[in-house]
C-alpha cells in the first residue's frame, strides 16, 4: 500500500513539473490554431510584479485569406499564476496594422506552464477556446 501510495505521489509530480517559482519573466514568442486558413501568432513580454503576478505586452498577428489585410495588434497584459497555471489577460492598446474592428477581441490566454521555456494551453478569445504554445529558447531569459 506505501509503495503504490510512493508511486502516484512521484506521477503526480511529473505530472506538474512547474512550480510557482519558475522564471517565466522574459520575452516569448506564440502560437495558436485558430483555424485551418488562418495563421496567428505573435510576441510577448512578461515583467514580475508580485510574488505570483505579471504584467506585460503582445503583439499578435492574425492572417487570413478571407479578410482584406493582417491584422497586426498591441496589447497591454496582466498575468497570474497559481500553481503551475498562468493565466493572461489582455487589452487592446492599438490596432498597428488592419482595421480597427469590434471583431478583434483582445487575446487571453490560460496556459500550463512546462519549464522556464514552454508553455502550453489555451487562447480564449471572442468566446473561443483555440490551442496554443508558448515558448522561448532554452535559457533564453530576459
Amino acid at each position: 500500500m506505501i509503495r503504490q501510495l510512493i508511486v502516484c505521489v512521484g506521477l503526480g509530480l511529473l505530472a506538474f513539473p512547474a512550480q510557482a517559482d519558475t522564471n517565466i519573466a522574459g520575452q516569448w514568442t506564440f502560437t495558436a490554431n485558430i483555424s485551418n486558413d488562418c495563421s496567428f501568432g505573435g510576441t510577448a513580454h512578461l515583467e514580475k510584479t508580485g510574488d505570483t503576478t505579471f504584467e506585460g505586452e503582445l503583439t499578435a498577428r492574425q492572417s487570413c485569406p478571407e479578410l482584406p489585410e493582417d491584422y497586426l495588434v498591441r496589447q497591454d497584459c496582466t498575468a497570474s499564476v497559481l500553481g503551475n497555471q498562468l493565466s493572461v489577460r489582455c487589452r487592446i492598446v492599438e490596432f498597428i496594422n488592419g482595421f480597427e474592428s469590434p471583431f478583434y477581441a483582445p487575446d487571453n490566454f490560460t496556459l500550463t506552464i512546462q519549464s522556464a521555456s514552454r508553455m502550453h494551453g489555451a487562447l480564449v478569445s471572442a468566446g473561443s477556446v483555440m490551442p496554443a504554445e508558448w515558448k522561448r529558447a532554452e535559457g533564453g531569459i530576459s
